[in-house]
Parts: structure tokens; C-alpha cells; sequence
């Protein structure tokens, strides 16, 4: 039955009426905030550790022999070792059975293991009591082997009386420890139970009654150092904190059963200034999730089926949860999900992100519920755009390929599922000239393909070259809210890019909530505040410092500014408006509420237009 003009056009006009209004509804309620997290700006090498005086242990399966040095404050229990005191431990042998514990409160702590291979049952090898605070150093040219077995897990095996010592983690680190893995040997764990490494929460004063009060004793820390860390975790997560965790140097590798490495609040990658470690997820669910991610330097591989990298915390309401790279190269390949997933936002200042996603599905290479902006990193993001992103930038990006089914921006609705590029051909960004941007392999098939660049130039046109032939064309740009159409399909691929073609791309729109940083600049910022003992969130800090700031502090969009609708061939329609410095916008950025709430609201107003306009056109 073929509809009458009219009747075609109404399921659409409902579908976007619904969709405009939850879109209007969620910037009302919150306006975007760019994250900042804590500014790592050493990681200083760790010396060699003195042994000159220090006490050694020898591990068999029988018992643990002492080698006394200048520290006596252990005590030894069959193959149970425990430290008493503080001074410098070295432990070597081998035992299937054993296990190493660091009492509660006790400091300056130095653990050397020396070539030992130390096994538990129900418990962890080693264990970093509350208040503690140990350096745990893998001797120079040792090879060290730690592993639980699968009654270490609380989950499964939850009889206190039968097994009392279970931890959940080849190495623990209880509430208020701060621990630091680091030295030149290497380390490796396996972990049977449940996590390969565990850190803790800060550590608060308890009443009479055993209940934490509100006066913090410890703030909790795990720190990666140096060190060749390799961990296999078999059921749960390969390396986990609960507060704060810093990997600075070194290599760490970890395959996983579930999240590679997760932090509930600050992950921090790398250090400003320096090389950085070398990270490698083999295999997760989930490749590197912290409420706020931050990477300064180093380079990251992450393979996962879910989200390559994702900033959350399901148990946090209120948090400005973030994504920020300020340097290092990070290369995301998932096989579902999104590459880089924020349920805040996604701030790409410096270095270099590479992310590869599924062809079809839900999944998007950089997926960011307070938007997503460019502000001096090299991005190459492959895949399939399943919905708009709120894209920003402070530096140009250009995109080619178009949603599955899905929206291509403001500029109208259309897409193909066309592959522009092929798993295994090589993938180009060239300008016109021809000279040769960036250049990359295929992981997999991808309809669309993103890349930014501070080479990049507004309104100039770039080429997307796959397996040697040109298959897509479009002008590079920056955007507010609401994200840009796609170039078309060009060559052996057909035509395509519907009515999203490359809405918006000649012009410069406003940067929207982002202020620009520069290519690599960490912008200045603090710890987040100390978690009170009854497990809420503190009050907010206005400072950007990770916290979610006022609301209609660096909101969407700061001035007007309007995307004509693309004619549907892949060309570029010309974009009007035009920037406004902040006083024009109506105030500085960080006037609460005012001339920037504005800005976003005609944003979309605008947005609105333009989408109605487009479905009126096609019907």
C-alpha cells in the first residue's frame, strides 16, 4: 500500500519530536564539563634497594628459613611469614603453600623478591594490611612467580569459619595501604581465585562499635613502577583499585576474565615528561575502566569483546566521570561495544588514540554522553557510527562513511552500510596534494572512519585511501554539539552519505563546552576529595577537578551558528554563523547559567530547524 505524501511524513515527525525532546531534556538537566584529572608530572626511577643489612627468608614447601639481617620484627608459622615491623625483607625459594603478610599500620616496608615462587590456598601470596605502607621490588634479572588458587574468592567459598584468610587477590592491598610494585626483575601472577591485584579504599577511624567515622587515617595508593608485571586473571579483573592507582613505567601485561584494569576512581596513565610504561591487554570483557582515566604518556594496547576504554562507575552518582589523553599512543580494538566509552566525556588534548570497533551493532568508536572534543591529538577512530556524537573541537577533524540506518548529523537523516574500508587493507589519510597524513591497517570491515589532526585545516578537503584506491573525500571543520554528517562513498563503493552527507564541515563553529588546552598541555588540576566513611559522595568542589562543576559551567555551545542540510551527494553545504568570543557569548567560561546556557539552547534550536528541514525536503 503506498501512503499519501502526508501520512509518510508523520511517523517521522513523531520519532523526532521524541527524540528532540529527550535530547532537550538532557542538556536541561546538566551541562557538559570537561574533565580534568590530577597532573602526574614525575615518575622518577626507582633506585636499587640496600641490601647491606637486610633479613633474608628461603620458602620450601615445608617452611620458611630466616637469614637474620638488622630486622628481627617477623614471625614465621609453618610456611606463613609475616612482618612486624618496619626494614628491608628479601624472599626467595619456592613453595606451593604459603604466604607473606604485612601487619596493620606497620610502615617502610621494602619486599624484595629475589627469584621466588610462592603459591597460596585460600588466601593471597601476599597481603599489605590496612595502613600499611610496602615496596614490593623485583630484584634485578629474577623472574617471580605468585599464584592463588580458586578457593580465594569470598563469592563462591563464603564460610568464614572454614576458610578465614580468603582475599580475593593474588597480591592485597587492604583500606589505607599504599603500596608500590616496581624494581627491574619481573613479576609473574596468576590469579585462580578472583583479581590478579587488588588496591584499597582510604582508610577512616572506627568507634567503638567497629564502624569507620568520618576521620581519615590513610588515604589509599597502588603505584606500578619499572617493573615487568605480567598477570593472568582467570576469573575476575587483572589489576583493580579502589581509590587511587598510578602505572608510570614499566611493561604490564594482563589477559582477563573480566575487566583488564579498573580503578573506581583516578587510573592514572604515565607521567608528563616521560616515556611511560607499556601496557598490553591481551584479552577482557572490559580493557581499562576509572571513573576518571587519565594518560600522560606511554603506550596502551587494549583488546576487549565489550568497551575498549571506559570511564564509569556504577556505584557513582554525581561524578564527572572522564576520559583524558594528553599524550602517549592508545589503540583500542574491541570486537563489541564502544572503543572509548565516557558516560561524561571524552577529551583527546594530545598523543595519539587509534580505536577500532565492529562494523554493525551498537557499538562506536568514541561514545560520550557530555561529548566528545579534539583539542590537539591525532585520532583515527574505525568502525560504525550508530547514533550522532556531540563532537567539539579546538582543532579540525573530518569524517567519511555514514551511520548504519543512523543519523548523520543535524544536517538530515540517511546512511549506508557500505564498508568503506576492508579488515587487512591499508587505510590512508591524505591531503590534496596527496601527501599522506596518517597511515594504519584495517582491523576489520568499517562504514565510517574519523580522524582529527592539529594539521588538519578548516574547510580544506582530505581523502580517505583504502587498499590503494580513494574512497571517500570530504572538508575538514570543527562543530558544537550535535556532531557532523560523514563524506560520501566514492569510487568502487557507490554513493552514498544520505541526507548527512558533510553537513557543517567548511565552517568554524564554536568549540562548544571545550576550551581549547593545546597539543599536549595538562591542564592544572587535584586529587578528588576523600571518601567520607558511610560510603557518599563528598560535596562537589567547583575547581574542575574531576567533580561534576556548577551547572552551566562549560556547557555546549557558545554562540549561534547553523549547518545548512547537505544536498545528499557528499557535498559539503555551506555553513552560516559565525564565532563569538566569550564576552559576546555572554560571559566568561566559567559564568554559571548564563550567556553559555544560552548558547547551547539557540544551538539546538537551530539543530532542531535544521532537522525538520530535512525531513520536509525528502517528503
Amino acid at each position: 500500500m503506498k501512503l499519501r505524501k502526508g501520512t509518510r511524513r508523520l511517523p517521522a515527525i513523531c520519532i523526532s519530536i521524541l527524540l528532540i525532546a529527550a535530547i532537550t531534556l538532557s542538556f536541561t538537566a546538566t551541562a557538559l564539563a570537561a574533565g580534568n584529572g590530577t597532573a602526574k608530572t614525575s615518575a622518577d626511577t626507582v633506585s636499587a634497594v640496600d641490601l647491606s643489612d637486610a633479613t633474608s627468608f628461603v620458602f620450601t614447601d615445608t617452611g620458611v628459613r630466616a637469614e637474620e639481617g638488622a630486622y628481627s620484627s617477623y614471625e614465621i608459622s609453618g610456611t606463613a611469614l609475616t612482618i612486624k615491623g618496619s626494614g628491608t625483607y628479601v624472599v626467595s625459594g619456592s613453595c606451593s603453600d604459603g604466604s607473606i603478610v604485612i601487619k596493620k599500620n606497620v610502615t617502610d616496608v621494602t619486599l624484595v623478591l629475589n627469584g621466588l615462587t610462592l603459591s597460596a590456598s585460600a588466601t593471597a601470596p601476599v597481603t599489605c594490611n590496612k595502613g600499611s605502607e610496602v615496596t614490593i621490588y623485583a630484584a634485578a634479572g629474577t623472574v617471580n612467580n605468585l599464584a592463588d588458587d580458586s578457593y580465594n574468592n569470598d563469592d563462591l567459598y563464603t564460610d568464614e569459619t572454614l576458610y578465614p584468610d580468603i582475599e580475593n587477590a593474588v597480591i592485597k592491598c587492604k583500606d589505607g595501604s599504599n603500596v608500590t610494585i616496581c624494581g627491574s626483575g619481573t613479576i609473574n601472577i596468576t590469579a585462580n581465585g578472583k583479581n590478579g591485584i587488588k588496591g584499597g579504599s582510604d582508610l577512616y577511624e572506627e568507634d567503638a562499635d567497629g564502624n569507620p567515622t568520618s576521620t581519615l587515617l590513610s588515604s589509599a595508593s597502588l603505584t606500578i613502577q619499572d617493573v615487568t608485571l605480567n598477570i593472568t586473571a582467570n576469573v575476575n579483573d587483572g589489576l583493580k583499585a579502589d581509590k587511587e592507582l598510578s602505572i608510570l613505567s614499566g611493561s604490564v601485561t594482563v589477559s582477563a576474565a573480566d575487566d583488564g584494569i579498573k580503578c573506581d576512581y583516578v587510573l592514572n596513565i604515565g607521567a608528563e615528561g616521560t616515556d611511560g610504561p607499556t601496557i598490553l591487554i591481551r584479552s577482557s570483557t572490559e580493557g581499562i575502566e576509572a571513573a576518571t582515566l587519565n594518560v600522560y604518556s606511554g603506550s596502551v594496547t587494549v583488546h576487549a569483546t565489550d568497551d575498549g576504554i571506559n570511564a564509569a562507575n556504577s556505584d557513582l552518582t554525581g561524578y564527572s566521570f572522564s576520559y583524558n589523553q594528553y599524550g602517549g599512543t592508545v589503540v583500542v580494538d574491541v570486537t563489541a561495544g564502544d572503543g572509548v566509552d565516557s558516560n561524561g566525556t571524552i577529551r583527546l588534548a594530545g598523543g595519539t588514540l587509534e580505536v577500532y570497533t565492529p562494523s554493525q551493532g551498537d557499538g562506536d568508536p568514541l561514545d560520550s554522553e557530555r561529548g566528545t572534543s579534539f583539542e590537539g591529538a591525532t585520532v583515527l577512530a574505525v568502525g560504525h557510527l550508530g547514533m550522532a556524537q556531540g563532537y567539539s573541537a579546538s582543532t579540525p577533524y573530518v569524517s567519511f562513511g555514514s551511520a548504519a540506518g543512523g543519523m548523520g548529523g543535524f544536517g538530515g537523516m540517511g546512511g549506508s552500510q557500505n564498508a568503506l574500508v576492508r579488515a587487512g587493507n591499508s587505510i590512508e589519510i591524505t591531503d590534496e596534494s596527496g601527501n599522506v597524513l596518517y597511515s594504519a591497517v584495517a582491523v576489520r570491515d568499517a562504514s565510517y572512519i574519523l580522524f582529527a589532526s592539529p594539521d588538519l585545516s578548516s574547510g580544506t578537503s582530505y581523502s580517505l585511501i583504502s587498499g590503494g584506491q580513494t574512497a571517500a573525500s570530504a572538508a575538514a571543520g570543527t562543530a558544537s554539539a550535535g556532531g557532523m554528517g560523514a563524506g560520501g562513498f566514492m569510487g568502487g563503493h557507490g554513493q552514498a552519505g544520505g541526507q548527512g552527507g558533510k553537513a557543517g564541515m567548511t565552517g568554524e563553529l564554536p568549540s562548544g563546552g571545550f576550551p581549547g588546552q593545546g597539543s599536549g598541555t595538562v591542564p592544572e588540576g587535584q586529587q578528588p576529595p576523600e571518601m567520607p566513611a558511610d560510603g557518599t559522595l563528598p560535596e562537589a568542589p567547583q575547581d574542575g577537578s574531576g567533580f561534576r562543576p556548577a551547572f552551566g559551567k562549560d556547557g555546549f555551545g557558545a554562540a549561534p551558528g547553523e549547518s545548512q542540510a547537505s544536498n545528499g551527494s557528499g557535498n559539503s553545504a555551506e555553513t552560516a554563523g559565525e564565532s563569538l568570543s566569550a564576552d559576546d557569548a555572554g560571559g566568561d567560561e566559567n559564568s554559571a547559567g548564563t550567556g553559555q546556557e544560552t548558547g547551547w539552547f539557540q544551538s539546538v534550536l537551530q539543530a532542531i530547524a535544521s532537522f525538520f528541514r530535512s525531513i520536509f525536503r525528502r517528503n
